[in-house]
C-alpha cells in the first residue's frame, strides 16, 4: 500500500545522512526497470481471488504500450498458505495456479516481473493465523519461521519456469511491522516478555558496549535478562531501533536470500525520533548500500515536507526528490535501487494533511524527474497503475467458486466464456459476514458505502445488512451502482451483507466500498486520467 502509515514523523527527512560505501554492481537487467504493480480492476487485498483471466492479456498489453517493462506482483504469505495452526502449512493450490497463470502471461507479453513476497493482506478465511500472529512469530517462534521458509520454497518452485524474466524479489519491512509500531507501545510486563522472546537483552550483552547501554538505560546495576523493549520516548530506543533492523535482516531477509538469489529488502527510508530533553534526534535505518540485488525504495511528496496540508510546486517537489535520491543512493555511489512505489500523488485517508504537488504542476514534476531517476536509481514504478476501491467483499468475482459466501436456495456459480459468474434464481441469495474495520480503508470516516456489480440481464435484488432489508435494487444489463448507509458496518463485531434475488439474476464483480485510491493514470473504470500522458513521456525520457 502506499507508504504513509506513520509518516507524520518524517518531516525532517532532509536532515538525513547516508551510509558511505563504494559503488555496488547491479544485478542483471537491460535498461531501467519501469514497473507497475498489477491489481487488474481489484485492489491489493482482493486481487488474487478477484482478477478475471480473460482480462489479463489486454491489460498487460496496455501496460506495455504505456512504456512499462516490468510487472510487480504482491504475493500474500497468509492466503497462499493456510493451516498455520498445524506443524506445516498447506498450500492454497488455486492461488499458486493463478500466480503461474499470471507469470505465463507476463512472459508471453515480453515483460519482466518483480515479486513482493510476504505481503500480509488477504481475506482468505480460516487460515489458522492472522497478520499479528505471523509478525510476532517471524521474530519469536521457530514454527512460524519454518512456515516462512516453506512458503518461500513453494513460491520458488512455482516461478522456476519463468526465472529468466525475474527482475528481482522484494521483502518489505512494512510487512513485518510489529517490532516497529506495536512492541514499544505494549505494557511494561508485555515489553519484558517480548524482549525475552526476541532475546533483546542477550543481543545487547553480546553486541553493544556495556557502559553505553548502562548510560542509555540509566541503570548502573544492569541485568540484561530483565531489559525491556523501550518505549519510544526513552533514550535507549536508539539501541532498539538498531536491534529490529538486525532482526529483520536475520529472521526475514536472510532466509529469503537463501532461497532467492535475487532477493533484497524494500528498505525503510524514513527516520524515527529519540527524545533528548525537549528535542529529538532522528535515527535512520540500514539502507543496505552493499546490497548487490535491486533494493526497493518508495517516495511520495510528503517526504521532507511540513505536512500541514500544503501543495508543493514542481520545483520544490523536485528539490525534495533529488535529496531523497541522494540519501538512498549514497550521493550516487550506489544507485542500485528501484523506487517501485513512485507515488507522485496520494489521497490515502489516514493522513489528510500530507503534502501533495499542485495538481497543475504534477505533469511538470514527472517530466523533471526523468533525469534524476536515470542518474540516481535503477528504476521506478507505480503502486496504483489503475485507481482502485477498497472492496470489503472476499471472492467478489466468484473466481474461487463459493469460497467466502454462504449460499441459500439454488444459487450457483456458473462458467461463462472462461469467467465465473453468480446465478441467482428468484428467491435464492448469498451472504458474507466480516469485520468492516479489518477490510475497508477507514470505515469510521464513511457516511455511506457504494455497491457496484456487473449484471447480465435486467433483474431485481434485495440488499440486506445484518438481516434487515435496506433496499430493493433494480438492475439493468451492464454496470450497476447504488449506495447504502455505512453506519451498520462501523462496529468491532462482524456485519453481515446479503443479496437476495427477487427475480432471476446473473451477476459478477461485486464491489462494496467507501474509498477510491487514486494516482491519476487510469481511473477505477479503466479510463485514461489526468497524468497518463506525462507518465508515458517519463517512461520514454528515462531511456533517452
Amino acid at each position: 500500500m502506499p507508504k504513509n502509515v506513520f509518516l507524520l514523523l518524517l518531516i525532517v527527512l532532509l536532515s538525513a545522512c547516508g551510509e558511505h560505501n563504494s559503488q555496488v554492481p547491479s544485478q542483471h537487467k537491460v535498461g531501467l526497470v519501469k514497473s507497475a504493480h498489477y491489481f487488474s480492476s481489484a485492489w491489493p487485498k482482493t486481487f488474487w481471488q478477484a482478477f478475471e483471466k480473460p482480462d489479463v492479456s489486454a491489460e498487460l498489453s496496455q501496460i506495455k504500450a504505456d512504456g512499462f517493462n516490468t510487472i510487480v506482483l504482491t504475493v500474500p504469505w497468509r492466503g497462499f498458505e493456510i493451516g498455520f495452526d498445524g506443524l506445516q502449512t498447506t498450500s492454497n493450490e488455486a492461488l499458486y495456479q493463478r500466480l503461474e497463470f499470471l507469470l505465463g502471461e507476463i512472459v508471453d507479453h515480453q515483460l519482466m516481473y518483480i515479486l513482493r513476497v510476504g505481503f500480509p493482506h488477504d481475506y482468505t478465511p480460516d487460515t489458522g493465523t492472522d497478520g499479528m500472529a505471523q509478525c510476532v512469530g517471524i521474530y519469536t517462534d521457530k514454527k512460524m519461521q519454518y512456515h516462512w521458509q516453506n512458503y518461500l520454497n513453494k513460491v520458488k518452485q512455482t516461478i522456476q519456469p519463468y526465472q529468466a524474466s525475474s527482475a528481482g524479489v522484494l521483502v518489505s519491512w512494512e510487512d513485518f511491522w510489529c517490532p516497529h509500531f506495536v512492541f514499544p507501545n505494549l505494557s511494561e510486563v508485555e515489553r519484558l516478555e517480548m524482549a525475552q522472546a526476541m532475546h533483546y537483552g542477550e543481543w545487547l550483552r553480546q553486541h553493544k558496549n556495556h557502559n553505553t547501554v548502562k548510560v542509555l538505560l540509566q541503570q548502573d546495576d544492569l541485568n540484561f535478562m530483565q531489559v525491556k523493549i523501550p518505549e519510544p520516548a526513552e533514550q535507549s530506543y536508539v539501541l532498539y531501533l538498531e536491534f529490529i533492523d538486525v532482526m529483520l535482516d536475520e529472521k526475514v531477509l536472510k532466509p529469503a536470500q537463501a532461497i532467492f538469489t535475487d532477493a533484497a529488502l524494500e528498505i525503510r527510508v524514513d527516520k524515527l525520533p529519540v527524545k533528548q530533553g525537549d528535542s529529538y534526534t532522528w535515527i535512520g535505518h540500514n539502507l543496505y548500500l552493499n546490497e548487490r540485488n535491486h533494493r526497493g525504495t518508495y517516495w511520495a511528496p510528503f517526504w521532507g515536507a511540513a505536512n500541514e496540508g500544503e501543495l508543493l510546486s514542481a520545483e520544490k517537489a523536485l528539490f525534495n526528490f533529488k535529496y531523497f535520491l541522494k540519501v538512498v543512493s549514497d550521493d550516487g555511489r550506489n544507485t542500485n535501487h528501484v523506487i517501485e512505489q513512485f507515488n507522485f500523488y496520494d489521497n490515502t485517508p489516514y493522513f489528510p494533511n500530507n503534502a501533495n504537488i499542485k495538481a497543475d504542476e504534477i505533469n511538470d514534476f514527472l517530466i523533471g524527474a526523468a533525469p534524476l531517476l536515470a542518474k540516481y536509481s535503477q528504476g521506478f514504478g507505480v503502486w496504483a497503475y489503475r485507481d482502485y476501491v477498497d472492496n470489503g467483499l472476499h471472492n467478489a468475482s466468484f473466481e474461487m467458486g463459493k469460497t467466502g459466501w454462504e449460499f441459500a436456495g439454488p444459487a450457483e456459480v456458473v462458467a461463462v466464456a472462461g469467467d465465473q459468474r453468480l446465478k441467482l434464481p428468484a428467491g435464492s441469495g448469498i451472504k458474507q459476514s466480516f469485520v468492516a474495520g479489518e477490510r475497508f480503508m477507514l470505515v469510521s470516516s464513511y457516511s455511506e458505502l457504494q455497491l457496484c456489480l456487473e449484471s447480465d440481464m435486467n433483474s431485481e435484488l434485495e440488499i440486506s445488512v445484518d438481516g434487515e432489508p435496506v433496499q430493493n435494487w433494480s438492475l439493468h444489463a451492464g454496470k450497476n451502482c447504488t449506495t447504502i448507509a455505512a453506519a451498520p458496518f462501523n462496529k468491532t463485531s462482524p456485519t453481515t451483507f446479503s443479496l437476495k434475488a427477487i427475480s432471476t439474476a446473473q451477476i459478477d464483480e461485486l464491489k462494496l466500498f467507501g474509498f477510491t485510491q487514486k494516482l491519476g493514470l487510469y481511473d477505477a473504470s479503466g479510463k485514461p486520467a489526468a497524468h497518463l500522458e506525462a507518465y508515458r513521456q517519463l517512461n520514454n525520457l528515462v531511456d533517452i
